[in-house]
């Protein structure tokens, strides 16, 4: 069982929750007691003086990179498009070696012409996780609410155990596990190991789709209408032991302090979990 000092030592939030620039995102996670980040291409890149600046920023805040985000449109697609997205993928591994990072979030295809031919879908999710492995990093693949065909975080899992490799796993994101009303029951049967990391948000009551609620709406746990404490639970009692990632994607958050943002972001994960 966690202890509270060993579980808040699991709370990574990402950087895409925050507005203003890269320095003011790290030092408000780090200072609100955060010890990961998830990472994007942007923060790499959107400063003038380059990656190496972003890189030594990130050094020095002390955060860790629970993710690397994320690959799109793989699995499925004709073999063309597919080794375009591969040849990303080492593109993003590249960065990746920058950042001493090591999990790449690969999001279930949604692309319309993707394929849910399961033995295509398998060798190409096998020859992403072989290349990763080349590389010494791993691959999370995430089911989405709006995916082609894995939308479902059970038949994504399906899909995972059959490609039966060490370099891939799930990345289980409370917002797409349970907001289309999807039992969580389906978590107990996931092999633990295999849950590469997993990402906490609520969200409103609304009508809007989910894309739009994924993308702009989130809200933080336990402020609005998802079983964000149960889905947290059950991670728990399924025995998974990597980062809990707050991933909030709100335009409103943006335009506040990112370090009034970062502690709201640790008390609401904290209350959540019943630590406060």
């Amino acid at each position: 069982m966690d202890t509270d000092r060993t579980l808040t030592a699991r709370w990574g939030c990402t950087t895409a929750t925050f507005g203003g620039r890269l320095p003011e995102k790290l030092r408000a996670m780090r200072q609100a007691g955060f010890v990961a980040t998830e990472f994007f291409p942007r923060d790499l890149f959107e400063d003038p003086r380059g990656p190496d600046y972003s890189v030594a920023l990130l050094q020095e805040s002390g955060l860790r990179v629970s993710a690397y985000q994320a690959l799109r449109d793989y699995e499925g697609m004709p073999v063309a498009h597919r080794d375009h997205v591969l040849g990303i993928a080492e593109q993003m591994m590249d960065q990746m070696a920058w950042l001493g990072a090591e999990l790449l979030v690969l999001c279930a295809n949604v692309h319309p012409d993707a394929s849910d031919d399961r033995p295509r879908c398998v060798a190409d999710l096998l020859l992403l996780a072989e290349l990763a492995h080349s590389r010494g990093m791993r691959i999370a693949y995430e089911p989405i609410g709006w995916a082609r065909h894995f939308a479902d975080y059970r038949r994504a899992w399906e899909l995972v155990r059959e490609v039966d490799h060490p370099h891939l796993g799930l990345a289980l994101d409370s917002l797409h596990v349970a907001a289309g009303g999807l039992p969580l029951d389906g978590i107990a049967a996931i092999d633990p190991a295999k849950v590469f990391l997993a990402q906490l948000c609520d969200w409103p009551q609304t009508r809007l789709p989910p894309f739009e609620v994924a993308r702009h709406y989130r809200l933080f746990p336990g402020e609005g209408i998802g079983p964000v404490d149960a889905f947290f639970r059950a991670c728990q009692q399924l025995g998974y032991a990597g980062c809990y990632s707050v991933e909030i994607m709100n335009a409103h958050y943006l335009h506040e302090d990112p370090q009034q943002v970062a502690v709201r972001a640790m008390e609401s994960a904290c209350r959540m979990a019943g630590l406060r």
